[in-house]
């Protein structure tokens, strides 16, 4: 397939649309009457939909994408980009589900996809005056605006007035990715929040061969002891949290005699080699991270110090994070 283009943000990613997406197209196409009124109109055929998709696979200038939940999985919207030519594009087709909190990454997408992916050096939408909310968003999130297209649009046999937005490559980096990557960061923790609850960071785990070599380096930086030295038979460690005004709590952990559990970590000099983060809804954070690439180090197991489940997981840039059931 030639179209193999996936761009992830925060929250969602895009991927290419394939003829088993024809049903959530029909359904999100179909979700609003009041947002139909502005949108080509589309069958409820099943059948006629996977023809359409079939031919527009077909098309080289042509990229369509689902949007999708990186947390849940589940698709929530859908964008393009076509009509490709002399490094120009439009991009459209965009429609998010009602419920959806994807706007505005899914736009960010979208121009990550066009410059990074494509190499273009501008796109460009144009929204039925009448879309008045729509308009405004594109207001809000800093396009520029190239005017009304008199005529632009023929729904149901009437023609229609557009605004033209657009972006070319260096405005986007210069001026308007910093501000919708932000916006996309904050709703990927407020749909974090939704999934699992609480998500709270709790402690930097410092792997040492020597504890009283530690405390006594920590001390000179304001640390002190939280409470009790433990020992964790079931992971091979000893460990010791400290704390310190406005600074991070640390974990500091020795192997126990006879184990071998920290020794690949200390083998390649690190110490801070791991950020724990207590949670809410454990099973529902595991599953989510083990769904965006992450790799399971260690089965979840019952934490000797805390009485709960933790696991450990190393991310996709191979950072490695305890999970800390609440």
């Amino acid at each position: 397939m030639k179209k193999k283009i996936f761009v992830s943000g925060y929250a969602y990613r895009l991927r290419p649309v394939t003829v088993g997406d024809a049903q959530f197209i029909i359904d999100t196409r179909l979700e609003d009457a009041e947002r139909n009124r502005f949108i080509h109109r589309i069958s409820s055929d099943v059948s006629r939909q996977v023809e359409w998709l079939e031919a527009n696979m077909e098309r080289e200038d042509d990229y369509y994408f689902v949007v999708e939940n990186l947390i849940t999985g589940e698709p929530e919207g859908l964008i393009g980009i076509y009509d490709i030519k002399d490094g120009v594009a439009e991009w459209g087709r965009w429609v998010i589900r009602k419920s959806s909190f994807a706007a505005v990454e899914s736009v960010d997408l979208i121009y990550q996809a066009a410059f990074e992916h494509l190499g273009l050096e501008e796109l460009y939408c144009r929204t039925l005056c009448l879309n008045t909310a729509v308009v405004s968003f594109h207001e809000s999130i800093g396009q520029k605006n190239g005017g009304i297209i008199r005529d632009c649009f023929t729904i149901d046999g009437r023609k229609y007035d557009a605004v033209k937005h657009y972006v070319d490559r260096q405005y986007y980096y210069d001026t308007i990715q910093e501000t919708l990557q932000s916006k996309a960061q904050r709703i990927f923790e407020r749909n974090m929040k939704m999934a699992v609850g609480e998500f709270s960071f709790h402690h930097i785990g410092v792997a040492t061969k020597s504890m009283a070599r530690e405390l006594s380096a920590f001390r000179m930086l304001g640390y002190k002891k939280e409470d009790a030295f433990f020992e964790d038979e079931h992971q091979g460690i000893g460990g010791q949290f400290l704390v310190a005004k406005n600074q991070p709590r640390l974990e500091l952990l020795v192997n126990l005699p006879g184990s071998e559990t920290l020794s690949p970590i200390l083998a390649q000099g690190g110490k801070l080699y791991h950020f724990g983060y207590q949670v809410k809804n454990f099973d529902a954070a595991l599953s989510i991270f083990l769904n965006n690439s992450s790799k399971l180090l260690r089965q979840p197991m019952l934490s000797t110090y805390f009485k709960k489940r933790i696991c450990f997981l190393m991310l996709r840039n191979l950072f490695i994070i305890e999970l800390i059931e609440m």
